[in-house]
């Protein structure tokens, strides 16, 4: 039988948790002819409104789910108290929102698809959010510049890792 350790005391440390939420992005980006033309991955980070969403949903509450994904054209300035991109360009409602399986079944993955026509542009940073136009980001990432054209289409990968899997 395999245990997992949940919690670690060293010396003069006292009790701490070896659990945290981390989150991970995939973007693929497509031609106009349907064939891949950049790949890239990038740790992204939480904002306290997701922790504060994570809360309330694990109390029994009914806080908005993320379900919404931006993009945008302009990094840096946020933080973990951000609400909104920089400049965003586009906002597309989740095409997915699931749970891992296995061994991830700590991980929530979201999957949102930039079609033709929808956020195009110099990219340079994503987000999740609750609503379609409220400001609840949740988790941001930055990245070097990825020029999406208005042919082209961005799939965004989102994998939120609760815990040590």
């Amino acid at each position: 039988m395999e245990t997992t350790k949940l919690l670690h005391v060293g010396p003069g440390e006292g009790i701490r948790s070896a659990l945290s939420i981390k989150g991970h992005v995939k973007m693929e980006l497509f031609g106009s002819d349907g064939k891949l033309k950049d790949v890239w991955e990038v740790d992204n980070a939480l904002t306290v409104l997701y922790d504060a969403r994570v809360a309330d949903r694990m109390a029994g509450g009914t806080d908005a789910l993320v379900d919404y994904t931006g993009v945008g054209t302009t990094s840096g300035g946020k933080s973990t108290t951000s609400t909104t991109l920089e400049a965003q360009v586009g906002r597309v409602q989740n095409d997915s929102n699931t749970q891992g399986a296995g061994a991830s079944d700590n991980d929530v993955i979201h999957v949102a698809t930039f079609a033709a026509g929808v956020g195009t542009g110099a990219l340079v940073e994503a987000g999740l959010f609750t609503g379609a136009a409220d400001a609840t980001l949740c988790a941001w990432v930055d990245y070097a510049v990825k020029n999406k054209a208005a042919a082209d289409t961005l799939v965004v990968t989102w994998t939120i890792t609760h815990g040590a899997s």
